[in-house]
């Protein structure tokens, strides 16, 4: 079975996730149904910014952990933004990334062409899987962007496997042949 898709956006700007849910459900991604608090609380969690924030660890633990649950119970591909992940350094990044070790995650990040993407994040996704975004795009535009970008990594799983299917068909005429 594929892996399913986890699109994880980090900004830096925030964007507004329940606008974007009907027009990323036309590309079949769902968002996670969690309070828009625990979402924030896991970007604190990461970067270990709790104090900072005015929280205690025990308030914002485990809330990276609950955003993926709740990623792998929709059984879809998924979308999660997450702007405090910008600001992470290498080990907060990999730590997050541990956590969606059952995913294929594509990382989206609106930066702009003017703001270099963090390179924590840079370093530890795939080339192919880092989008880099405009920063002046609205809600509705992000979403249809992330759709596309869901379809392209579509289209290539289905190509992938066009291709073993070939190869396998290719095999199986050999031996018929014989």
């Amino acid at each position: 079975m594929a892996k399913r898709l986890f699109l994880l956006h980090i900004g830096p700007a925030p964007v507004d996730v329940s606008e974007m849910t009907e027009a990323l459900a036309l590309g079949q991604i769902a968002v996670p149904e969690l309070e828009a608090e625990v979402f924030d609380h896991a970007g604190i969690e990461i970067r270990r910014a709790h104090k900072a924030a005015g929280l205690k660890r025990k308030q914002v633990e485990g809330a990276w952990a609950k955003v993926a649950r709740r990623a792998w119970k929709t059984r879809s591909d998924c979308f999660v933004s997450i702007p405090g992940f910008f600001e992470a350094e290498p080990e907060q990044a990999a730590l997050a990334l541990d956590g969606l070790a059952d995913f294929k995650v594509v990382l989206v990040v609106t930066s702009g062409f003017e703001v270099e993407p963090p390179a924590a994040w840079v370093e530890l996704v795939k080339s192919d899987r880092t989008h880099v975004l405009p920063s002046h795009l609205t809600d509705e535009q992000l979403a249809a962007q992330v759709a596309r970008i869901a379809l392209i990594e579509e289209e290539a799983r289905l190509d992938k496997r066009l291709a073993k299917v070939s190869k396998r068909r290719k095999q199986v005429n050999r031996r018929l042949a014989a």
